[in-house]
């Protein structure tokens, strides 16, 4: 009688330990997932940043008053200044 409890009692302990590591396995693998996802929007966000950049760079100041020219001229400095930075 008391082998049987016993066995019951090691069936038990191996399927809690069972149920742990596929809970730990799955964490872990929500983990990475979600590492990813947060690689996948920085490079996201960098790629927009840079657009944003560029259209900046690029813009015909032609036709521009003087207080946008200026705005122009410290957002340029700000780029130039944060991407000789990096």
């Amino acid at each position: 009688m008391w082998a049987k409890k016993e066995m019951a009692d090691n069936e038990k302990e191996k399927a809690k330990n069972e149920r742990f590591m596929l809970s730990h396995e799955l964490d872990k693998q929500s983990l990475q997932l979600e590492k990813k996802r947060a690689e996948s929007e920085d490079k996201r966000a960098e790629a927009e940043l840079m657009k944003q950049e560029k259209e900046i760079m690029l813009v015909d100041i032609t036709f521009l008053n003087t207080l946008q020219r200026e705005w122009l001229d410290i957002m340029k400095k700000d780029i130039v200044a944060r991407r000789r930075g990096n």
